[in-house]
């Protein structure tokens, strides 16, 4: 087993990035780069590695779940989710940011996306914030980081990335998103009551029941698209794709002639960058395949097994060294190369070590998530830096503490996988 192509392969990527290619082309132009020197494999046979990872029925539903979230984002339905959590929330001391959180924990539910999240919640919530005496550094950290529940509650892009590469149920990897974002939540709103007690952050004028169901009236037809979301899977009426596309029916009538907050019109855009996205998404997912099967040609695998067989490692081990190996990844590239091409390497060693698929599913699209907020990768910090117009460096501390405290919850679902399974095993056990 030579060690030198897959070097080449892994410095190569890196260099490209340093460079300034595009991620996509820097993974696929280092596997031809490596394929034509220490292979005899055809371009065709690339070219064919490409399409193979592209072609499978459950990446189907990536365009469909990015569509309905686009058309609903721009169907300013943000506003209506704003109300709904400051009736529920807004009157805790540190009303907004507590907002901030729910608006995420519910947006996630619709668009399942941390980027969508960001720019919907973020353009309208961090002036807000700022303009109440918030510290513009703390904003940036509370809408970034949860932001990161849009790619853990279900529909989650990142899940259904991960079922297509492991092989296991995206309707499984669904259910079990919801306590880890939950519990997320939660975290994040501790610690902004804290930094509101000591900061005299404000509250919210309290809605009152009335003015809870009323807002909870006006959401209605927002919240009752994760209904047919998990409702589809769970039910098993529907596969996710199938519910995905329930979703942008769904979408286009609430948005087109109940709120007519969207025309004919404008859908030609979304439907632009509906494509533009889904493009990005599965050349990644083709390029990543390809680096995958030289990895696999180069017995990468073998060396895995090595390593942890000399590192002697036990099953908890294993788990923490994936988590910290996905964390480091999730700092320098974005989630679906480095699912694609890492998750078949260390999924099989983990099944031979007794952990489920599904637990390790749910603990590296966790922590890839967060791999959005951590430098230097991190688009949704830098987005929301930059729509508070602030350096990312003045946010570092804040985002080290609550980074701190999600650290906590995360090594709690690390060693406790019922956490992760209970609820799949309740609701969806033929999946599992």
């Amino acid at each position: 087993m030579s060690m030198v192509p897959v070097l080449v392969l892994v410095l190569g990527m890196l260099l490209f990035m340093i460079l300034g290619l595009p991620l996509a082309f820097s993974i696929f132009g280092i596997s031809t780069l490596t394929a034509v020197i220490f292979t005899d494999i055809s371009l065709w046979q690339l070219i064919q590695r490409f399409f193979a990872g592209v072609d499978s029925f459950v990446l189907t539903a990536i365009p469909f779940f990015l569509l309905a979230g686009n058309l609903m984002n721009s169907g300013k339905i943000t506003d209506k989710l704003i109300r709904l959590a400051s009736a529920a929330v807004g009157h805790i001391r540190g009303g907004l940011a507590h907002i901030n959180v729910v608006v995420s924990l519910l947006f996630g539910g619709v668009s399942g996306s941390a980027i969508a999240d960001t720019s919907g919640i973020g353009t309208i919530l961090i002036p807000a914030m700022v303009k109440k005496g918030y510290d513009p550094s703390f904003t940036v950290t509370i809408t970034a980081v949860s932001s990161v529940l849009g790619q853990i509650i279900p529909p989650s892009l990142i899940m259904i990335i991960y079922s297509a590469t492991a092989g296991a149920s995206v309707q499984a990897l669904f259910i079990a998103g919801i306590v880890p974002g939950i519990l997320f939540a939660a975290i994040m709103m501790v610690v902004s009551y804290v930094y509101a007690v000591k900061y005299d952050y404000p509250k919210e004028e309290k809605a009152g029941v009335l003015g809870f169901f009323r807002a909870l009236k006006d959401a209605a037809t927002v919240l009752i698209m994760p209904v047919i979301i998990i409702g589809g899977v769970l039910s098993g009426i529907c596969t996710a794709t199938e519910s995905a596309v329930l979703a942008v029916v769904y979408s286009l009538i609430i948005t087109i002639f109940v709120d007519k907050t969207l025309t004919f019109k404008d859908l030609v855009p979304i439907f632009i960058n509906t494509a533009k996205g889904t493009a990005t998404s599965l050349f990644c997912i083709g390029a990543a395949s390809t680096f995958g099967y030289l990895l696999a040609y180069f017995r990468t695998n073998d060396m895995v097994l090595w390593l942890m067989e000399s590192m002697n490692l036990s099953a908890g081990g294993f788990i923490l060294f994936v988590t910290v190996l996905f964390l480091i990844l999730g700092c320098f590239m974005d989630a679906t190369p480095a699912i694609c091409i890492f998750v078949p390497i260390v999924v099989p060693v983990g099944t031979a070590l007794g952990l489920h698929p599904v637990h390790m599913g749910m603990l590296i699209c966790l922590v890839l998530a967060f791999g959005m907020v951590t430098p230097p990768y991190g688009l949704c910090l830098l987005l929301a830096c930059q729509i508070a117009k602030i350096e990312p460096q003045r946010v570092f501390r804040n985002l080290l503490i609550m980074l701190g405290a999600v650290a906590v919850v995360l090594l709690v679902i690390i060693f406790s996988p019922e956490l992760i399974l209970f609820l799949p095993r309740l609701l969806v056990p033929k999946y599992l």
